[in-house]
């Protein structure tokens, strides 16, 4: 096939798969708005909507040969009619079966119909988790056909649902319109990989992974879709990297010879040396946004590691240039601390910092308008509030962008289309991840890393304790108190949920403040609160207004109290390693002793080895690492605010060489078609948003 035959159809199908569902599927405005609760709005999201897992009917077991805790399919007699038991709005069903080598007891909870439709003496096929308890066999909620129904046994796809829809129901609705929705796929992998990687071709994979017929087809199908997937996220950031690389839009920042020797004196007054990482990832700054191509960096350091300054001394060398820096954060106290801290490193320049907050008064709001518009502020803090619509800047030139580093892509455009020149931009993360993998992930920001914490940090010790070390916990947090120090206590869940040994929030504050604390200040930040209260909460805290905080992790990344010398994290076997570090540095900021006590009552051998590591390491790109291995990515990178679409059929840390292999052959073809100037670029933009929606298309900066 031509190029250009090739992309006309892949054009023709791209506008079938982007129509809502119902043009396809004839189903009612009820069933569609269930799609919908599933995030299944066009054609392609139903295509997209993959099983979590299969129904194995091919492979039916006799009873005396199940497995213990392994889903399996068996055939077999009711051989007692069923009883139904009622309390309340709970019901069980339950009944026994054989299939003359033994007998299992099937039960079903919450499902009284299926009563009527069980009769005693007569087969069935059953599908289900099966277990041995004191060696009988029970199987609950089993799926269950008349043994004379299926005449042919497959795989019946398992798909994640939404109440009101049942699986048949979904099955029912796919295996209609998939035969309309798969000729529209298009073919955007290149022949000669699909031949050498010896991949299936993408219609018969989406067919396959929906229906399979046997283990080996299903191999080949995800195989080809794991290809697949890898593939279009890692040239979507090829393709945005190198659309930012041929920018050259931005304002070049260059300090003449007299303020260049002004910044080095600001280095030199610092009260402490700078570390290698630290100098390393300000010289690089410092060259990116001396060229016209808009700087597009991540400077990724543990916590404590230092990367305020760096952010700091990058707004310094533009305001020696005479041009404006925007330090956009997520709350207000954080933006107070960095206000503070610029205010009191600048205070002998001859430029204004500012601090604008959605709380600042009108009055106040106004002033800083003016001296943002006439130049006088050269550097503005702040909130969302900084990047206000009134907001008129004489000079934007860099925008900062703190701990969630996804956030402000459409204020930045905003910011664009006012200046009519883009903006070099700085991204801070306090969750490092490992360098390699960042490569690939980050493949749009170019990178810094700051491993080398400064000198005089002090190390924060961290222990492990369990349920019966409880009252020594209280006696160490109380001893804290007496010597004027404050305390974190950080809980898992706001309130108690039923069936679960967590400890919540709500529950701890009332006891603590009414009990063994009762006569110090106790805080509870959580949140549940309205956004005032938890900066209130805060605000309290850092004035030493609140002597024990009961907390969530909401607890801020980045704010600095250094009268807090000791952090307890109940149930930490709930936390991945790098949350841990991140709540681990919340105390270490000042020069107390400070240390993190982690309990937990988990039993595991696996979970208390992780919950050791941590103890045993400060290192956070140690922790990252071991986090990605043990915990998998989806818990590593938790929310999309990381810009990361959810992998499917690979794994951002398992099939890393996987990754590096794809990501050659990307880099191979968007060279070639970048040569031949045809449109697949475009296409594969476009696939990509319609498979992971334009957020995630638009989320780097």
């Amino acid at each position: 096939m031509g190029v250009a035959k090739q992309e006309s159809d892949n054009s023709h199908h791209r506008d079938i798969l982007s129509q809502p569902v119902g043009k396809i599927c004839k189903l009612t405005p009820h069933r569609l708005g269930l799609l919908d609760r599933l995030g299944i709005v066009t054609i392609y999201d139903l295509l997209n909507h993959i099983p979590s897992r299969y129904e194995n009917w091919t492979d039916i077991k006799a009873v005396a040969s199940l497995e213990n805790a392994s889903d399996q399919a068996f055939e077999a007699e009711v051989i007692r009619v069923p009883s139904l038991h009622r309390k309340g709005k709970f019901s069980s069903l339950s009944t026994m079966l054989s299939d003359g080598t033994d007998s299992i007891k099937a039960v079903w909870f919450n499902q009284p119909y299926y009563k009527d439709k069980l009769r005693k003496g007569d087969r069935y096929l059953f599908f289900g988790r099966v277990k041995r308890i004191n060696g009988n066999f029970e199987v609950i909620n089993p799926a269950f056909r008349p043994a004379d129904e299926f005449s042919e046994l497959t795989y019946l796809p398992v798909y994640p649902l939404t109440k009101g829809l049942t699986q048949s129901a979904l099955r029912g609705y796919l295996k209609a319109c998939l035969p309309k929705v798969i000729p529209s796929l298009p073919e955007f992998l290149p022949q000669d990989i699909v031949q050498s990687e010896r991949l299936i071709d993408s219609q018969e994979a989406y067919a396959i992974i929906h229906f399979p017929k046997n283990e080996s087809d299903l191999s080949a199908a995800r195989d080809r879709l794991a290809y697949e997937e890898l593939f279009l996220v890692l040239a979507k950031f090829s393709l945005m990297k190198r659309k930012k690389a041929g920018k050259n839009s931005a304002i070049p920042i260059r300090m003449s010879r007299d303020k260049a020797e002004l910044f080095k004196k600001k280095v030199e007054s610092l009260p402490y040396e700078l570390t290698a990482d630290q100098k390393k990832a300000i010289n690089d700054i410092v060259s990116d946004i001396s060229l016209n191509r808009p700087m597009s960096r991540l400077v990724q350091g543990d916590v404590g590691s230092g990367k305020t300054i760096v952010a700091a001394l990058a707004m310094y060398a533009v305001a020696l240039a005479g041009m404006q820096s925007i330090m956009m954060v997520p709350t207000s106290v954080l933006a107070e601390q960095h206000y503070r801290n610029f205010k009191a490193l600048f205070s002998n320049d001859d430029f204004s910092v500012d601090l604008m907050l959605g709380s600042t008064s009108a009055h106040e709001k106004r002033a800083i308008r003016e001296r943002l518009s006439t130049g006088k502020t050269l550097i503005l803090i702040g909130t969302h509030a900084v990047l206000s619509e009134q907001n008129e800047f004489m000079a934007p030139a860099l925008l900062v962008t703190d701990e969630q580093h996804r956030f402000g892509v459409r204020q930045r455009t905003l910011l664009l289309q006012r200046s009519g020149r883009d903006i070099h931009t700085l991204v801070m993360s306090a969750t490092p991840i490992p360098r390699t993998l960042a490569l690939i992930v980050y493949a749009d920001l170019d990178l810094s890393n700051i491993t080398t914490p400064p000198a005089g940090r002090p190390k924060i010790e961290t222990y492990l304790a369990g349920e019966s070390d409880e009252d020594r916990v209280y006696d160490i947090v109380m001893r804290q108190l007496i010597e004027g120090r404050q305390v974190y206590y950080v809980c898992p869940s706001i309130e108690s949920e039923e069936d679960s040994d967590k400890v919540s929030a709500v529950e701890l504050y009332d006891n603590l403040s009414k009990g063994r604390f009762s006569g110090y200040r106790v805080g509870l930040l959580h949140g549940a609160l309205k956004p005032d209260e938890k900066e209130r909460v805060m605000h309290d805290f850092l004035e030493h207004k609140v002597d024990l905080l009961i907390c969530t992790t909401v607890v801020e990344v980045g704010v600095d109290n250094p009268n807090a010398s000791l952090i307890v994290i109940e149930n930490a076997e709930c936390y991945g390693l790098a949350t841990l570090h991140q709540l681990r540095g919340r105390v270490g900021r000042g020069s107390y002793r400070s240390v993190c006590i982690l309990k937990s009552n988990a039993e595991s051998d696996k979970i208390k080895e992780r919950l050791r590591f941590v103890c045993a390491n400060s290192d956070g790109f140690a922790l990252a690492q071991k986090d990605l291995e043990t915990r998998g990515p989806g818990d590593f990178f938790g929310t999309r605010q990381h810009g990361l679409p959810t992998l499917r059929f690979s794994d951002y840390h398992t099939d890393m060489p996987k990754m590096q292999r794809v990501a050659k052959q990307v880099e191979a073809y968007i060279d070639q078609i970048a040569d031949s100037n045809h449109r697949s670029s475009e296409e594969l933009a476009t696939l990509f948003e319609l498979r992971y929606g334009i957020f995630c298309s638009q989320s780097s900066i």
